[in-house]
């Protein structure tokens, strides 16, 4: 792949914006949840975190293909070794923050889901099944450990963690190394058609296996949305980021057809905007844009969405473990249940915010940390070895 030759292209492997994006994405998860969970109706935007999940995905697709591209001199894409230092890095990034969280969900989960019947005992159209809360089913531990638990609609939505997304991040990484081989070998846009077909098909052969989907944790319910990221990088390496944008929403508009909702529209626009904000100088309307996705990406850095994207993960996982029993203690206040619905929102986030974001630092510090550390040194002794 040819890379244009634009100031605004970085080589470098880190895209220092996209951690505040990251964690943007998980602040707008955690207001998600506190609207509701505090009786606040519906809010245009504040209340789609359906929609800050894919902005996850979409990062997800965007730093695994530009990380990809970045190595492919010292880690070739058809050398099963890349491979497999590919899965390395990806799980002792995701799972010991997940495994040290799991094992909590699982111990406080009869706790939690009395909170939520509290909550839903006084906002009933807030429920969700309780069975989320309460299976402490072996089975259902041996699916969560080892991440097959995307695979079984059963199993896919059993615990207090937004788990689902992190089965479906697994499935992702796990056939990530097959997709770019793909890529090198008959190119982005074969391969988008192959493996977006694949996906529909799928899903017309057995539409009740995924109808029993509670969420979109099985990986052909989602894959669109990270090819939106793996064609950003891709096409940031082009003459041209046109193409890839053009055939990436027409793939993300096409997909509103099989799920006919206001999301789906709105996902187009947030492929849009995540391609202008990764725009390499070739955008239509660029000259017109420049300073304000500039401005944008000034914020983006700043300290404060550092801090944010450095607990991102940790706030993800952890947030619903502490708003669950704050709002569920306050719920029982009768004069609380009185107040406007959206003071009631301002004092349930009020008391939660702090404490998710003490935790995830601390998190962050001594289970992300060690885990990215503990990962690095099994990728070096896989070089070392096999080389």
């Amino acid at each position: 792949m040819n890379r244009q030759n634009n100031p605004i292209v970085t080589t470098k492997d880190h895209v220092p914006w996209l951690d505040g994006l990251r964690g943007i994405a998980a602040l707008w998860v955690l207001l998600s949840h506190v609207q509701i969970l505090s009786g606040l109706r519906s809010i245009p935007i504040l209340s789609y975190g359906g929609l800050a999940v894919d902005l996850f995905m979409i990062l997800s697709g965007f730093l695994m293909t530009h990380n990809y591209i970045q190595r492919q001199k010292a880690e070739p894409w058809n050398l099963p070794r890349t491979f497999f230092i590919f899965w390395v890095r990806r799980f002792f990034r995701i799972a010991p923050l997940y495994y040290v969280l799991l094992i909590v969900a699982f111990s406080l989960g009869s706790l939690l889901g009395e909170y939520r019947s509290a909550i839903a005992s006084v906002w009933p159209d807030t429920a969700t099944a309780a069975e989320r809360y309460l299976d402490s089913n072996i089975l259902n531990i041996i699916a969560h450990i080892s991440f097959i638990f995307g695979f079984i609609p059963h199993f896919a939505f059993r615990t207090a963690l937004p788990d689902w997304s992190i089965g479906l991040e697994m499935q992702f990484y796990f056939i990530f190394p097959a997709i770019m081989l793909t890529i090198c070998r008959i190119g982005p846009i074969k391969s988008s058609l192959a493996f977006i077909a694949g996906c529909v098909i799928l899903q017309g052969l057995f539409p009740d296996f995924f109808h029993h989907f509670s969420m979109p944790a099985f990986l052909p319910m989602k894959l669109y949305v990270f090819f939106i990221g793996i064609w950003i990088a891709v096409a940031r390496t082009q003459k041209s980021m046109r193409w890839g944008f053009f055939i990436s929403l027409s793939i993300t508009a096409i997909w509103v057809i099989f799920e006919r909702s206001l999301l789906s529209i709105t996902r187009i626009f947030l492929g849009a905007l995540m391609f202008y904000l990764l725009d390499n100088g070739t955008l239509p309307a660029n000259q017109f844009l420049r300073n304000k996705i500039s401005t944008i990406r000034e914020f983006l850095s700043c300290p404060v969405n550092k801090f944010l994207g450095d607990t991102s993960y940790a706030t993800y996982l952890l947030h619903l473990m502490i708003v669950l029993p704050v709002a569920g203690e306050l719920v029982h206040i009768s004069k609380y249940q009185l107040l406007n619905p959206a003071l009631r929102f301002g004092i349930c986030l009020l008391i939660s915010m702090p404490i998710i974001y003490l935790l995830s630092w601390l998190l962050y510090n001594l289970v992300e940390k060690s885990g990215i550390q503990a990962g690095k040194m099994v990728v070096r002794a896989i070089k070392d070895n096999f080389i």
